[in-house]
């Protein structure tokens, strides 16, 4: 290399270094670091609520509104409220107002899903009344944190009554052939936020809500509940709990009919935590508890499939998924009455239920 041509390096090397020193990126102080977003209609529009690392405190968060025609021309506005730029790389959530819900949520995610600085794979919760009022909601004097809202989506595993869902499963739950996404439901309390069930979806638009109990029964049959109580009663026992220890659900596809059958089977391994009487024999107890729990179970998953199935034909379990995948050329023919057809379908659900003998378990350990 001649020394005309080493100097032409040198000089665009420098050129290039001082352009990436430069002011290209803002620094961190110049940035809103959010934390969770919340989403409300307006009378002209959105309502953005959020939740962002506060500039006072290194572990606090504070609250900011805005409003837009569009999701992103309300966030854009907290630019020239703040003077900083929204950074969403540390999102944790993104929660949707009812009404938002009723009217449909495709608007609304279309910022989520297309702009290139958020991040698809984050919890998503459905308010019971505004997003505002739950991302306000306070714990011990303070706004209760963003992480502490999240864990409640990930903490539906561990207590059974909440499904865990994020951006990119809703989305591919409206996309599945013939399927209904669902949501968790959370409302704000005095102690922070509770989860009161789950909303299901027909396309993008609010169907219907389901309790507690159904959203169990419903989390049992897909395979999606780990942990959590199960009280059961009778009149031998008395009232009893029972800590879940083990779940398993499977759905199947019955032979082939001019109308499908599909059988749900629930399997479940639990622990005696708590009872208020007990029979005269100690394996009387635990069949009876056992027989107590699967009617529970059992009620529980029919009073969702029957609600959110039968009654608003929104296919919640994915049974019309599996019939694509299982039987396309039945789908082809019959996938665009699938509504209709989920009516006259054949639904059986099978549940066992097993209580461990702790005694029996202790004597083997001695043996």
């Amino acid at each position: 290399m001649g020394p005309m041509k080493k100097r032409l390096a040198v000089f665009l090397a420098v050129i290039v270094f001082l352009s990436l020193s430069g002011c290209g990126y803002p620094e961190l102080y110049e940035r809103i670091l959010i934390h969770g977003i919340g989403v409300d209609l307006a009378e002209n529009g959105y309502r953005v609520t959020v939740r962002a690392s506060s500039s006072v405190e290194e572990d606090g968060e504070e609250l900011f509104t805005a409003e837009g025609p569009t999701v992103l021309e309300a966030l854009s506005e907290l630019s020239l409220s703040t003077g900083r730029e929204p950074f969403y790389a540390h999102n944790y959530l993104v929660v949707f107002g009812m009404d938002c819900a009723r009217q449909g949520l495709e608007d609304c995610l279309d910022f989520f899903i297309r702009y290139y600085n958020t991040r698809p794979a984050v919890s998503v919760f459905l308010a019971q009344g505004t997003a505002e009022e739950l991302l306000s909601t306070g714990k011990d004097g303070s706004l209760m944190k963003m992480s502490e809202l999240q864990s409640l989506g990930s903490g539906g595993r561990l207590n059974g009554l909440v499904a865990d869902v994020e951006l990119l499963d809703f989305v591919n739950g409206v996309l599945k052939e013939g399927g209904s996404p669902v949501l968790p439901v959370l409302r704000p309390t005095q102690e922070g936020a509770q989860a009161v069930g789950a909303a299901y979806f027909q396309g993008y638009r609010l169907r219907g809500l389901l309790s507690p109990e159904q959203t169990r029964g419903y989390l049992a049959a897909v395979g999606k509940l780990e942990q959590g109580e199960l009280a059961v009663s009778n009149p031998e026992t008395g009232g009893a709990t029972l800590s879940i220890r083990k779940a398993r659900g499977e759905i199947r596809l019955g032979p082939e009919r001019e109308t499908p059958a599909f059988l749900l089977r629930i399997s479940l391994e639990a622990d005696l935590s708590s009872v208020s009487q007990a029979p005269k024999g100690q394996e009387e107890l635990y069949r009876t508890l056992e027989q107590a729990a699967e009617e529970r179970l059992r009620g529980q998953t029919e009073a969702a499939l029957r609600q959110a199935v039968t009654e608003d034909g929104c296919d919640i379990f994915g049974f019309g998924n599996l019939l694509y995948r299982k039987r396309p050329e039945f789908w082809r023919e019959n996938g665009g009455n699938w509504r209709q057809l989920m009516s006259q379908s054949q639904y059986e659900i099978q549940v066992e239920v097993k209580v461990r003998r702790l005694e029996q378990e202790n004597l083997k350990r001695l043996s």
